[in-house]
């Protein structure tokens, strides 16, 4: 059974079945043109005060950036935190302009993510300040009895200490990973549906209506005002501190991953969420950790509306995508521009989700099941 299709790290832009191979593993493994000039991102003018039942990871309105943020990020106003009757803790964001996709000097950038241009971005809207938490996710499970379809179908992925790998396994879920993960690690071994499921129960809870990001609101949010390759700066040595990747210490556990960076984040596997520093609009674990569903499908064409280069096999109906990396991705996957297709049946160590949320639609408001 194919679970999913996704890109290699030899063969990116082509697809290959790869849930009983190791190439899922490779997952695991810009600067702009100044040409491309434009306003900044659209703060609201009127200073807003942050919620004051702060979590020991709480928010703070005094983020420090990077010179390479610096700029793009110092006109912004605190903005909105809240939290949840779940706990789950919340930023809006204003809407405003984003340079998304990847120029054309930058080595690494795909089809896909070109060309690099200015898009328009609806607000506000809120997103999570961290990936939803296992925690987060066993409040759901309690409240509804929702299984995950790995449970159903009694097939996940989970590390395996005999062999050392990250390998399909009979039993695993998102309660069983071979590895650590308490209630502030990042849930994972959920399929898009489960994801799905997550944000249906929420809404019916909450004034609000929750759901996946867009792929636009998700690298909105991702650069945080930035145009470099991450929002934190253009080389991979700025990722430290700010992204648990696939790096010595996971090398040390798991020997295959020889694509990792040569320092320790501490982290061999997952990461309790809001361990590392955030990015420029308060946000963690942007660039590594989990893969994040976002809402979209895959696109046949670029965001120039020509056609993508044919891969080697089909892309698979109905795949949707994926952003930030994880701890076992190279350096790459972790881009704010990178773009990785995933069946939505997947699921695996390495991939989890964060959630947005908006006002809610007048009753009579039309029901598609698709974002606007």
């Amino acid at each position: 059974m194919t679970i999913l299709q996704v890109k290699t790290t030899s063969l990116r832009g082509k697809w290959v079945s790869a849930f009983p191979v190791p190439l899922i593993l490779l997952l695991c493994g810009g600067c702009s043109d100044p040409s491309l000039s434009s306003d900044e991102v659209q703060w609201p003018h009127a200073k807003v005060e942050l919620a004051t039942t702060a979590s020991p990871r709480a928010l703070s309105p005094d983020l420090e950036t990077t010179s390479e943020t610096a700029e793009s990020s110092r006109s912004a106003e605190p903005l909105i935190s809240f939290q949840n009757s779940i706990g789950l803790r919340m930023v809006t964001l204003p809407g405003g302009r984003v340079l998304i996709g990847s120029p054309e000097s930058d080595s690494e950038a795909q089809p896909d993510e070109k060309p690099q241009h200015w898009a328009d971005v609806k607000g506000p809207f809120s997103i999570g300040v961290y990936e939803v938490t296992f925690g987060e996710f066993r409040k759901f499970v309690a409240a509804t009895g929702y299984e995950t379809m790995a449970e159903r179908e009694n097939m996940g992925f989970a590390f395996n200490s005999q062999s050392r790998r990250l390998e399909p396994k009979a039993g695993s879920s998102w309660k069983s990973t071979g590895f650590l993960q308490t209630d502030d690690h990042p849930v994972i071994n959920v399929a898009y549906e489960d994801a799905m499921a997550f944000c249906d129960w929420l809404t019916t809870k909450e004034p609000l209506r929750y759901r996946l990001p867009s792929e636009l609101e998700w690298e909105y949010a991702c650069r945080g005002g930035t145009t470099t390759k991450w929002s934190c700066g253009d080389s991979v040595e700025s990722l430290k501190d700010y992204s648990n990747l696939c790096d010595s210490k996971l090398q040390a556990a798991y020997p295959f991953a020889t694509w990792s960076v040569e320092w320790s984040d501490g982290f061999a596997f997952t990461a309790p969420v809001g361990t590392f520093r955030p990015n420029p609009f308060g946000l963690y674990d942007m660039h590594g950790n989990v893969f994040e569903w976002c809402a979209d499908f895959w696109p046949e064409v670029g965001y120039d509306g020509l056609k993508l280069p044919p891969s080697d096999e089909p892309i698979p109906s109905g795949a949707r995508i994926t952003r930030g990396g994880s701890f076992l991705s190279l350096t790459t996957f972790t881009r704010s521009a990178d773009r990785v297709c995933l069946q939505p049946q997947i699921r695996n160590c390495i991939v989890g989700f964060r959630v947005v949320c908006t006002d809610k639609e007048p009753p009579d408001a039309k029901q598609t099941g698709e974002l606007p």
